[in-house]
């Protein structure tokens, strides 16, 4: 490929073409540079540095993966919404590991730019969770406690955690983890309106 046919867009496709098949977060502009058959200064005339190619490739992982949650749960709420969306998550995380391994590695205390890309990722979660009619900081903890459950299994899995019950199915592992979430939450939401009409009754 020429330089004449190089623009921003196509260098960021590339990128994500190849993250999205060697599973790894990121890719170095020499790299990119060689997949596009051009070399690598030429890049410079589209794209500022790698931190600006990250950030936009971070951008398309982040849209990706909202809408595979919003598909996943549309037309749910409460459970049965919290349900979809663990198991879209899980799917989305081994079908698009270095997408998934971006998301996860990018945003950091001193990231307000990337912070503020993740945000749609947090709002997928806050907006099922809102259903459940808890107050903003309820939601807090337990979005956070939500997302740990479903990273942790990810992350134990990739890792080969798992092998001692290899024969027995993670699957239904999963499952038992998200209804221990939701028994939990349930139980969170019952002390709550107790405590609201204890207040109310005094």
């Amino acid at each position: 490929m020429g330089t004449k046919g190089l623009s921003k867009e196509l260098i960021v496709a590339e990128a994500i073409a190849c993250i999205e098949s060697t599973g790894q977060p990121g890719v170095s502009l020499h790299e990119l540079a060689r997949r596009l058959g051009v070399k690598t200064p030429s890049l410079y005339n589209h794209i500022k540095n790698t931190k600006e190619l990250q950030y936009e490739v971070f951008r398309h992982a982040i849209e990706k993966f909202v809408v595979n949650q919003k598909a996943a749960t549309l037309d749910k709420r409460k459970d049965d919404a919290v349900k979809a969306f663990a198991e879209a998550y899980h799917t989305f995380a081994v079908e698009n590991k270095g997408l998934y391994r971006l998301i996860m590695s990018i945003p950091s205390e001193d990231d307000d730019r990337a912070k503020e890309l993740a945000i749609p990722l947090l709002e997928t979660v806050v907006e099922i969770l809102s259903d459940y009619g808890l107050l903003e900081e309820t939601i807090a903890h337990w979005q956070r406690v939500f997302r740990a459950i479903l990273h942790g299994f990810i992350s134990e899995e990739e890792l080969g955690y798992f092998y001692y019950y290899r024969s027995i199915d993670l699957r239904k592992s999963r499952e038992i983890a998200v209804q221990c979430f939701l028994d939990g939450l349930h139980a969170e939401i019952e002390k709550d309106t107790e405590m609201r009409l204890g207040e109310s009754g005094q």
